[in-house]
């Protein structure tokens, strides 16, 4: 991956756990790609700041670090209606990073992109 592109994001749903000091929130992706993903939450990390993801995947646990670059907080009650939640770039993963890679690969040949 090009340094200098921008990898566009894979429309994908799965549930997550997250948090700052430990993964204690809910939420779910709502599209990734190899260098991050976007949590659909009404609950948001300020922009800069630090959050581990964990992602309980048939194949195994994906856990990562990431650093919250957007968000936009909604109301829980219309989270189903309007995109709220952040856009993660990962910076690193602790476990399940091969799992993480492949699924991208997968959604990416799937489009045939």
């Amino acid at each position: 991956m090009a340094a200098a592109s921008v990898e566009k994001r894979h429309r994908k749903r799965i549930s997550l756990r997250f948090g700052i000091d430990k993964v204690e929130k809910f939420g779910f992706t709502d599209d990734i790609n190899h260098a991050g993903l976007f949590i659909r939450s009404a609950i948001t990390v300020r922009p800069g700041g630090t959050i581990m993801v964990a992602i309980d995947h048939p194949l195994g646990l994906i856990a990562l670090t990431g650093e919250v670059k957007w968000a936009k907080r909604v109301p829980a009650n219309v989270i189903h209606k309007l995109k709220g939640g952040m856009g993660v770039q990962i910076k690193s993963f602790q476990a399940g990073d091969e799992i993480y890679h492949a699924l991208c690969d997968e959604l990416i040949a799937q489009r045939g992109e």
